[in-house]
């Protein structure tokens, strides 16, 4: 056992004893259980030593060329492009197609013992990670920030000692947990909001020792937790696996959802107004490309190409429209037929629950039996002050933005995916503390910015690949501190000046005729 597995072996042994109030077994016999809900990580071989390269990311073109982060030479020169070499795009992307070898296994900022792992930035201790930052002690964990001791978890943000959760938000001690925030000791749940102690209980908030949604008193909350706990330890011990919070929930009997009635929606909201959203679009692609662009819709394929994108799913009671991420590989399906909107699973939780009796039998063998009438889902998450969110999903104290999920502390977005502290970002995913961007990807700290991927502290940079304090600068590749470069190589800045305006016109008028641009950020090689 090397060094970071023995360590994350003990670290995964005290969360066991933490959440579970038990000990299961070592880490590694329970890797594939821990993997089933993260997005599959992918391998490539390095050009250049033919190792092991991990990758986040499947849309690169078939030929390109890897190498390691850490096989990265950065101090490597290269001679300026001749002008003769750059008459249009099609040239320039052919002059520089030889520099070009894109970088796995990335691991940025102050980082340590990250292994198997990339897109990470400011980390310790981790394993099979991918999209992180500013995180400890993670195993088999994607899209997330700032949390420690989490395992196989989707999406935890500041979270801590969560095992096979996702899309936590600020929880702590908990298993098998969906779509929460501010939980602490809950396990088996999904939709709940400030609650504590609680245990196969959907849609709730504000409450605390609750058994199918039911409060007991904490004597006898405390003996039926005690007892399912006891039961969760000797069944992980015996197979290794649990079944999740959706496989039991997909057994079950399904309610009469007609009592519901109508609910007034956050996502329905009255007043969302899309204009706002489209003229920065507009301001947006002026500032970057030199040309305002007009009708956000009419460029969504285009947008939509490498992020994670909504899609429009039905209310499971009244039909209503509910807007979510589309499924992601390898992560389970919530069922289409136990999806509701946020106004419906709120009223549901506040109005159905188990017996006392029903509360009180409840084991892991028979609660597919007893949560069928009150295991239903929202798909949505709407916490903190949020406005103007039209076709939204997961927002979290943001603004005017559209079409946009994972939104945190984010405004004036279009398209993307998890802009978190960021602004006025389209067609991105995963970009953090970054603003004026179009379709950008894995990347912070970026700043008038087109086709960057993997980059950070860059500004005013288009096609751009694993690329850290770079300016002013177009077709860089693995490279660091550069100002005014192409390909890597400096020019005048006259020079990149004039080229620089040829690109965008170019890019300008394909874009304007045919809503589309065939060239991107995977695909130069």
């Amino acid at each position: 056992m090397g060094e970071i597995l023995e360590v994350l072996d003990r670290r995964w042994r005290n969360a066991c004893r933490v959440v579970l109030k038990g000990e299961v077994g070592p880490l590694e016999d329970y890797l594939p259980y821990l993997s089933e809900y993260v997005e599959p990580l992918f391998t490539k071989k390095s050009s250049l030593s033919g190792k092991e390269v991990t990758v986040a990311f499947d849309d690169y073109s078939k030929n390109a060329k890897w190498l390691s982060f850490d096989e990265t030479d950065y101090s490597r020169k290269f001679e300026p492009l001749s002008i003769n070499q750059i008459k249009d795009i099609d040239s320039l992307v052919d002059a520089v197609s030889e520099r070009i070898c894109y970088s796995g296994s990335v691991i940025l900022g102050n980082s340590g013992h990250v292994e198997r792992s990339t897109n990470v930035s400011d980390s310790f201790y981790a394993m099979g990670i991918a999209n992180m930052g500013d995180c400890k002690y993670l195993v088999l964990n994607a899209f997330g920030r700032l949390s420690e001791d989490c395992f196989g978890t989707y999406g935890p943000g500041e979270s801590q000692f969560c095992i096979r959760c996702s899309q936590t938000f600020r929880e702590k001690r908990c298993f098998e947990v969906w779509n929460s925030q501010n939980t602490s000791d809950c396990y088996y749940s999904y939709g709940l909001d400030a609650c504590s102690e609680c245990f196969f209980s959907f849609n709730l908030k504000n409450r605390k020792r609750c058994i199918g949604n039911l409060e007991l008193d904490p004597s006898k909350y405390a003996q039926v937790k005690d007892k399912l706990l006891s039961e969760i330890v000797e069944k992980l011990k015996k197979d290794r696996r649990l079944p999740g919070i959706l496989e039991i929930a997909s057994k079950s009997r399904k309610a009469d959802l007609k009592n519901l009635g109508q609910c007034a929606d956050v996502e329905q909201y009255a007043g969302e107004d899309r204009e706002i959203i489209e003229r920065e679009f507009s301001t947006t692609a002026n500032l970057i490309l030199g040309r305002e662009l007009f009708g956000m819709d009419g460029y969504r394929a285009w947008l939509e190409r490498h992020t994670h994108p909504i899609e429009e799913r039905e209310s499971a009671a009244s039909g209503a429209i509910i807007y979510t991420l589309r499924h992601m590989i390898g992560i389970p399906p919530v069922p289409p037929d136990r999806m509701l909107t946020i106004g419906e699973a709120e009223k549901l939780g506040i109005s159905s629950m188990l017996s006392q009796i029903e509360a009180e039998s409840i084991s892991l063998e028979n609660a597919h039996e007893r949560i069928g009438r009150i295991a239903y889902f929202r798909v949505d998450i709407r916490t903190g002050a949020n406005a103007n969110l039209p076709e939204c999903t997961a927002c979290i104290d943001s603004s005017n933005c559209y079409r946009s999920s994972g939104t945190v502390y984010a405004k004036y977005c279009g398209y993307t995916f998890w802009p978190r502290s960021s602004q006025h970002c389209f067609g991105c995913d995963s970009v953090f503390d970054s603003s004026f961007c179009i379709n950008c990807y894995r990347s912070q700290k970026l700043n008038r910015c087109f086709e960057c991927d993997n980059c950070r502290d860059c500004s005013d940079s288009y096609f751009c690949h694993n690329c850290e304090n770079v300016r002013d600068s177009m077709f860089c590749f693995n490279s660091k501190n550069l100002s005014h470069a192409i390909g890597n190589a400096p020019v005048e800045p006259g020079e990149y000046k004039s080229i620089k305006s040829m690109l965008l016109s170019q890019i300008g008028e394909k874009l304007e005729k045919k809503k589309d641009l065939q060239l991107d950020i995977f695909n130069i090689v």
